[in-house]
């Protein structure tokens, strides 16, 4: 199988989602590999790459959109000029235009095309750049990319785009102070302050029912348990106990017999695949709202991602159960609104998995290194972090969108 063989099949996609003013989500934005970017691979038709990567991404994040929610699709060059758009549905799809698209007259004959066949168009990355005065008159959507001005530069381009017609999205909004700015200037999207670098958010403090999980989640992150311990701390909650033994009856687990109590199925199953199925629910039940239940499917993805990945290592140094914990535990902070290193007291985990979660290095960090690069699409750092460890980027590819259908099908069913 030669490398373009072997790439094509392994793209690389994730997703980042999109946030109203009321903190709903609006949609979320298809990361891919483009064909400007390269992790390696000598790829003999990027453009047939790139259109594999719309197809089979798009396909597998559409299915988990609720009704009104879009999808904003990078576009190069060439995927423009090729109609590529048209494979895609109209009020799905938002066409993202790179930066480094030029407005030439091919490029704006395609576009305005779309746009009279019922098609969103987005221009990302937008600074005021000159000559792209035809992409902001075309553009439904312009994409402000925060990281690139100041506080003046944003509030004069915002000022030239008040006649413009189109939805302002501030994106690679990093911290709390941004995203209010961001809201008093009159941004109606945001895109990044979530996950691109988490932030607690002043005021917020953990319930006592999340103190109870917290509770119930201490005592299943050590490797000794008691059955009856274990058993009464679960009964003690009747919606955990209700969920966990929906989760024990399902197909997943394909017992012969059904499981009719909390201790049946720590005897039948076992602490150990208990403990994590366990985790993954009470982390998704301490989360309310949006914002929340985004960050709940990150850090379960994340998860079982970097378990996936662990298990095809030689020597990967940390056991399965422990890669899993520190994606799971990622983002734990901001769910909880309290500090990484006040939360990990509480929990009995190993030394690397607490420095690599509070920001140090240890052999566990490069892993969180790798997933949050993927979220962020620096399709780069993903490749060196492949090529550095040794892994297959068709492996890689296969278990992140199998991480991705995972945690999709967990955040549903603790919901039920």
């Amino acid at each position: 199988m030669s490398d373009s063989e072997v790439f094509l099949d392994a793209f690389f996609v994730a997703r980042q989602p999109v946030f109203t003013r009321e903190l709903t989500i609006w949609g979320y934005e298809l990361l891919f590999r483009n064909s400007e970017c390269s992790l390696g691979a000598d790829v003999g038709n990027e453009d047939e790459a790139t259109s594999q990567v719309i197809a089979d991404g798009f396909g597998l994040i559409q299915e988990d959109l609720t009704e009104g929610q879009r999808l904003l699709v990078n576009f190069p060059r060439n995927m423009i000029l090729e109609d590529a758009a048209v494979l895609l549905p109209p009020d799905v799809c938002v066409i993202e235009i790179l930066e480094n698209v030029d407005p030439d007259p091919d490029i704006l004959k395609v576009l305005n095309t779309l746009k009279e066949r019922g098609y969103t168009l987005a221009l990302d990355d937008y600074i005021g750049q000159k000559g792209f005065e035809s992409f902001v008159e075309l553009a439904d959507i312009i994409k402000v990319d925060c990281l690139e001005l100041s506080i003046d530069e944003m509030q004069k381009l915002v000022g030239s785009l008040a006649k413009s017609e189109s939805i302002l999205l501030a994106e690679k909004v990093e911290d709390n102070e941004m995203f209010k700015l961001c809201m008093d200037l009159g941004f109606d999207l945001f895109q990044g302050f979530f996950f691109s670098r988490p932030e607690i958010i002043p005021g917020k403090k953990m319930s006592s029912h999340n103190l109870n999980r917290m509770q119930l989640l201490r005592s299943i992150s050590g490797s000794e348990f008691n059955v009856d311990d274990l058993t009464s701390a679960i009964n003690s909650d009747v919606s955990i106990s209700y969920r966990l033994l929906r989760f024990m009856n399902s197909p997943y687990f394909g017992l012969p017999n059904a499981v009719s109590s909390i201790q049946q199925a720590v005897v039948l199953i076992g602490y150990k695949k208990l403990a994590g199925w366990l985790r993954v629910i009470l982390l998704s039940d301490m989360c309310s709202g949006p914002a929340s239940s985004e960050l709940a499917f990150l850090s379960i993805k994340r998860a079982k991602f970097i378990e996936l990945l662990s298990l095809e290592l030689k020597s990967p140094g940390l056991s399965s159960d422990s890669m899993f914990l520190l994606g799971l535990f990622s983002l734990l902070d901001v769910l909880l609104g309290k500090s990484m290193k006040n939360l990990l007291k509480e929990l009995p985990i190993e030394k690397d998995l607490m420095a690599a979660l509070c920001g140090e290095s240890s052999i566990a960090s490069v892993w969180l290194e790798l997933v949050i690069a993927f979220e962020k699409a620096k399709w780069e750092t993903v490749g060196s972090i492949i090529n550095s460890q040794n892994l297959s980027p068709l492996s890689v590819a296969r278990n992140h969108l199998a991480a991705m259908q995972w945690a999709n099908e967990i955040v549903l069913l603790s919901k039920e």
